[in-house]
């Protein structure tokens, strides 16, 4: 091809202007096939026809084999962490959004903990799969994104988000964006408010284990967490008995 036909041509491959010292070809039905047999491979939308002009090494490394598996291989783990990091990412703050539901943290609730340990992160990693829903595979994707060092990105999470993963409930009602379910469970009805206490007690514990609790002091946190004035007002008898 000469060199006022090969000057300012596009290659449909890079898509880059081609120069008069650029190493050209001129592509011929042979050529043609292995492209667009290549594009097909790889998923895009790139066609050539007869007559169509590439760079030599764009065509080399375009058709090469080992070139085509390594970019399916970076496609799909590119494609596996978006869909998993997918709330991890962008909206999401792990100084502010609880790392289960990814709810916004309120700063003076008592309900909610920074990460403190490693071994939180591989506990709940482990839940993940214990679990296998929707729910543990958004907390993986975020554990994952911050490649499980949730204590340096200053993690928070509420507790009773926390106590309900662990034992394989829902999230939490309050901080959930689904539409409350109006089908009545059969059994006897749960004590939410005794429920949500007492996990917000747990994870108390859990923050402050190094410190020396007092019974009395127990039972006025626990009146502190309580929203049932009857179940505050039992919680105040506890503590006066003790």
């Amino acid at each position: 091809m000469s060199a006022t036909n090969i000057d300012h041509k596009i290659c449909s491959i890079c898509k880059k202007k081609t120069e008069v010292q650029d190493d050209v070809v001129s592509i011929r039905e042979k050529g043609a096939s292995g492209i667009n047999g290549a594009s097909l491979q790889r998923g895009d939308n790139i066609v050539v026809t007869v007559g169509s002009v590439v760079h030599s090494d764009c065509r080399k490394l375009y058709i090469n084999p080992r070139s085509i598996q390594n970019h399916l291989k970076k496609t799909k783990e590119a494609t596996s962490l978006k869909r998993s990091a997918r709330i991890s990412v962008g909206c999401f703050d792990s100084q502010s959004d609880c790392l289960f539901c990814g709810s916004k943290v309120e700063p003076n609730s008592s309900d909610y903990s920074c990460v403190k340990t490693d071994t939180f992160a591989k506990t709940i990693f482990e839940c993940c799969g214990d679990r296998s829903d929707d729910w543990a595979f958004a907390v993986k994707g975020r554990i994952e994104y911050y490649s499980g060092d949730l204590h340096a990105a200053d993690c928070v999470y509420h507790h009773s988000c926390d106590g309900n993963f662990r034992s394989g409930r829902n999230i939490p009602q309050r901080f959930s964006h689904e539409p409350m379910t109006r089908r009545r469970k059969s059994g006897r009805p749960k004590d939410d408010d005794q429920d949500q206490a007492f996990l917000k007690m747990c994870g108390y514990l859990e923050a402050n284990d190094e410190e020396q609790l007092t019974i009395s002091f127990l039972g006025a946190k626990m009146k502190e967490f309580l929203c049932c004035t009857d179940r505050t007002n039992m919680a105040m008898a506890i503590s006066k008995t003790n």
